[in-house]
Parts: C-alpha cells; sequence; structure tokens
C-alpha cells in the first residue's frame, strides 16, 4: 500500500511549500499497521503476519494550488519510497522486508492549448513476495518513457495526438530473467469535437515486444490495435469512454490472436452524483502480453468504483475488478484463470492536514488447468490496516 501526493488532505488546495516563484514542494508521509492473511499467495495454510508500512513522498510543481497547469512550460517532479516490515510470522516471513522506491517526472512544453510537447518517465521497483516460504523475494524494476506531440488547430475541435511509448521490464530474481523485455509503441488518436466536451476518435497503435534474454519463454511480437469510438462529457454529470476495434499480435511463433481474440471492445462509464459522490463502471476485452505462460492472454474485465466525501472531513471509497483470463500459445495448456480484486477505504480528516482511516483488500485468483492448487495461482488474500497520515 503506498501514500503519494493524492491525499486526503487534496494538492488541490492552500497546501504546499513555495520555493520561488510559481515553484511548489508538497511532501507526504503516511504509515499504517495491519494484518496480511496470505503473504506468500498460497492455498494451503497460508502464512499470515502483522505487517506496517511506512512511506515518504515528495513532488515538485510549477503548477496552481488549484490543479491548473500553466501556459508554457510546466513540469511536475515526485518521487516516494515505501518500507515494508512484517512484525510476526517467523525467519521466513520477516526477511520479507523491503524497500520499494518510485520516481518520475513529466516536463510540457504548450501554447494555449493549441500545441504542446510532452516528456514523462516513471520508475518503480517493488520487492514482492515469492510463492514459496523458502523461495527469493521476486524483486521486478519498470520504467515507462513517453514522448507526446498534441496539435489542436481552430480552436480545437480537430485534435492530432503523436505519442512514442517505451516500457522496459527487468527481474532481478533468479528463474525470473525471461521475463525480462522492451516494449516500444507508436499511437496516433485522431478526434473531432462533436459537442463541447465530446469527441469521436479514432487511434492506431503499433507496438514491438522484444525479449533480452536468450532462450526466453516469451515470444516476440508486433501489436496491432485500431479502435474507434466516443469520449468524453454528454452531460454535465455523465461522461463515456466508448470504443471497438481490431487487434492482433503477430507473435513470431505459436498461437496469434484469433476471431473474437482480435476485437478490442470499451465500455466506461463515469457518474457525478453531486458534488462529493462519484461513481464508475467499466467493461474491456482485449488480449495482454504473458511472458511467462503461453504468448498471450484474451482478458474480459468488468470494473467499478465509487468515492463519496462525507461533510468535508470523511472520505470512503470501495472498488472492484473481475478479470477472465484465457490463455493462449505453447505451455498454456488450455489454461484459464479468474482474477478477483476488489477494496474499501474510510478515512477522516482530523486537521487540515493530518487524516486516520481503514484500509482493506481482497485480492483472490483460480486457475481450471490443474486439479491441484498451485501457488501464485490459486489463493485467496486479505490485508486490512488502520493507517494515519499527513499531506501538506
Amino acid at each position: 500500500m503506498s501514500y503519494g501526493l493524492q491525499g486526503i488532505s487534496p494538492r488541490n488546495g492552500p497546501v504546499g511549500a513555495k520555493l520561488g516563484e510559481g515553484t511548489l514542494l508538497h511532501a507526504a508521509l503516511g504509515a499504517d499497521i495491519g494484518y496480511d492473511s496470505n503473504v506468500f499467495y498460497e492455498h494451503y495454510s497460508p502464512h499470515g503476519a502483522a505487517v506496517a508500512h511506512v512511506t515518504p513522498a515528495l513532488d515538485i510543481s510549477n503548477g496552481e494550488r488549484d490543479g491548473t497547469a500553466p501556459d508554457g512550460v510546466f513540469y511536475d517532479l515526485g518521487a516516494n519510497l515505501t518500507y515494508r516490515e512484517y512484525l510476526s510470522g517467523g525467519d521466513d516471513v520477516r526477511k520479507m522486508r523491503a524497500f520499494n522506491p518510485g520516481v518520475g517526472g513529466l516536463l510540457r512544453l504548450s501554447s494555449r492549448q493549441t500545441l504542446s510537447l510532452s516528456l514523462s518517465d516513471n520508475f518503480n521497483r517493488s520487492q514482492d513476495p515469492p510463492y514459496s516460504p523458502t523461495a527469493a523475494i521476486i524483486t521486478h524494476d519498470r520504467n515507462i518513457g513517453s514522448l507526446e506531440l498534441k496539435v489542436a488547430p481552430g480552436g480545437g475541435r480537430i485534435q492530432v495526438l503523436l505519442r512514442a511509448n517505451n516500457v522496459l521490464d527487468l527481474y532481478e530474481t533468479t528463474g525470473y530473467e525471461q521475463g525480462n523485455n522492451m516494449g516500444n509503441e507508436g499511437v496516433l488518436d485522431l478526434s473531432w469535437r462533436w459537442l463541447p466536451r465530446t469527441a469521436f476518435f479514432v487511434q492506431v497503435a503499433q507496438g514491438a515486444v522484444t525479449y533480452l534474454k536468450s532462450g526466453s519463454t516469451g515470444v516476440a511480437s508486433y501489436p496491432l490495435r485500431v479502435t474507434a469510438g466516443l469520449r468524453g462529457l454528454l452531460t454535465e454529470k455523465l461522461g463515456l469512454n466508448l470504443a471497438a476495434g481490431y487487434a492482433n499480435g503477430f507473435y513470431a511463433s505459436g498461437a496469434d490472436t484469433s476471431g473474437f481474440g482480435s476485437v478490442v471492445l470499451v465500455g466506461e462509464i463515469l457518474y457525478n452524483m453531486s458534488l462529493t459522490s462519484k461513481v464508475g463502471l467499466g467493461y474491456r476485452h482485449d488480449f495482454v502480453n504473458s511472458p511467462f505462460v503461453g504468448n498471450f492472454y484474451n482478458m474480459d474485465a468488468v470494473y467499478a468504483a465509487l468515492r463519496e466525501y462525507i461533510g468535508g472531513r470523511v472520505a470512503t471509497a470501495a472498488y472492484a475488478r473481475f478479470e477472465n483470463r484465457s490463455y493462449q500459445g505453447q505451455g498454456a495448456g488450455g489454461r484459464t484463470d479468474q482474477v478477483v480484486i476488489g477494496g474499501l477505504t474510510a478515512d477522516y480528516v482530523i486537521q487540515r492536514f493530518f487524516y486516520i482511516g481503514l484500509g482493506y483488500t481482497l485480492t483472490l485468483a483460480r486457475t481450471n488447468n490443474t486439479a491441484t492448487p498451485i501457488p501464485g495461482v490459486d489463493y485467496t488474500k486479505h490485508l486490512i490496516v488502520g493507517r494515519l497520515g499527513v499531506v501538506y
């Protein structure tokens, strides 16, 4: 569980230390303590333990206190570090303590929203417990970089967006290096504003995924997605994101996307019930690259979220996501997984910058490809914590 600067005391308020003309420093410190019911993602006799997290975070930006970005040059730089300590459970559990850092930045050059050039980069290092008490901790480094050019001539009714993405995934743990890969993607997005805040769009994305270790189980691919749809606000309260299109992985060997697996479907609704209440519902059908099992899996996902502010001091949120994953390619063996992720949070603002709250997260995974439960594939995990923090 991490704490950024999007805390209960919002950045869109009179917070932050002024470092100079137009530059604000925001800081946060969060801590929690609770219970993890299944440290090693086991099916039988899971190892449970008390756990604590401490996360400091910093952010420097020349954005306004109301959250708006200036014309011309805009920058936003941030860093956080989450320390995890298990307080019980024996030596096998306690040695899973870890530091998980993250850094990121955004630089944007714009001219009154007619033309903008953006450069962003985000790096995260995660150390997660393995699927057995005797195995080594799983260390995963991920870096995501992006370069984006946006042109919106003639008042912005027509918009052209060009973006180049680079994703680098590296595993430091022995046995997982076969998942090391680099993905590059070019995106062209054309949109026409039909209503003041609603647009029709067409998007083409062509990628290339290369595995970095010789003999890797992952298969090189050149994924293509072509979609069209509608996005934006239909009314002051109702927002939509609807899209449909074609997708193909173009894998170098083994199974490729076909039939319904080559169809992309997205349907998302966001409804602002009031100034303090929001609800969102969504569905997505797509394929996802798989470095360790087969070539890819066809995914059907249904998700929802609800946020409610009560009396200006209590913030509550609930979310849930269900995924059905059908693996394809050599070594998949007809495997189909179901994954459920959900949670609840409730936080009370004690003073302007201080909050205290509770959080609960459920993660559940099941597979149908074997009669014997597999660690990391068949498990149920509960995490409940009490937390407090300060955001400035």
